[in-house]
């Protein structure tokens, strides 16, 4: 189940990206503290530290031990990533 959420986050994402629809989405600028810690970024975008995994697969990255890209990434509207935790999680 956990492999269909991470799937459905990416597929949410790559879909808003190539119909230009990044008002569904927040960009986000990867900064070098954050970058060390994906749960501080989490927290940043989300307000809380749970959303470590939509944080690695908008980073592209497989684990919380690796550092994420310093880049720009888009991630998921907090309700449009609950919608999907409630969908394939629970």
């Amino acid at each position: 189940m956990i492999n269909e959420y991470r799937n459905a986050i990416r597929d949410h994402i790559n879909r808003n990206i190539q119909q230009g629809k990044l008002n569904n989405l927040v960009v986000w600028d990867v900064q070098s503290d954050e970058a060390k810690d994906p749960t501080l970024l989490s927290f940043r975008i989300y307000g809380t530290r749970q959303h470590v995994d939509v944080i690695q697969v908008a980073c592209g990255v497989n684990g919380i031990w690796e550092k994420l890209p310093e880049k720009r990434i888009a991630v998921p509207l907090i309700i449009d990533v609950l919608r999907l935790r409630n969908e394939y999680v629970l």
